[in-house]
């Protein structure tokens, strides 16, 4: 498991397992991987992805098969609601929601609305 920045470039695999398995014929097994936030988020940028890649060999044939799947990590939304009218040449309160998903407090974020209308933006810290 690594991950994948915006640009394609892989970094250095943070995480590594290996399993043996004997699977009778016509059987399947599962091998499942939970990986924590704490665990990718020092290797993650904003628009980075992660990557895993997994390869398998059958001991008998010397055959091997490989796989990769590439896992987008989501931003969150922020939610917008009119609490008013909107009336030209009127001010119209607006309602902002951001949900924090990460399991630890977000510090120094700044909100800034742009759009037509709004001649001079002024950045809100929350």
């Amino acid at each position: 498991l690594c991950a994948v920045r915006y640009t394609g470039v892989a970094g250095a695999a943070f995480r590594q397992e290996q399993h043996r398995r004997t699977l009778p014929p016509g059987q399947e097994d599962t091998v499942t991987m939970t990986v924590t936030y704490s665990e990718y988020q020092p290797h993650v940028g904003d628009q980075d992805a992660l990557k895993l890649t997994v390869a398998g060999a059958v001991q008998e044939t010397g055959q091997v098969l490989a796989k990769e799947l590439l896992v987008r990590l989501h931003t969150p939304e922020l939610t917008l609601t009119l609490l008013g009218p909107a009336v030209v040449g009127q001010e119209v309160p607006i309602q902002v929601v951001f949900q924090n998903p990460l399991p630890k407090a977000l510090t120094g974020a700044t909100l800034r609305m742009e759009g037509a209308g709004i001649s001079c933006p002024k950045p809100v810290s929350l």
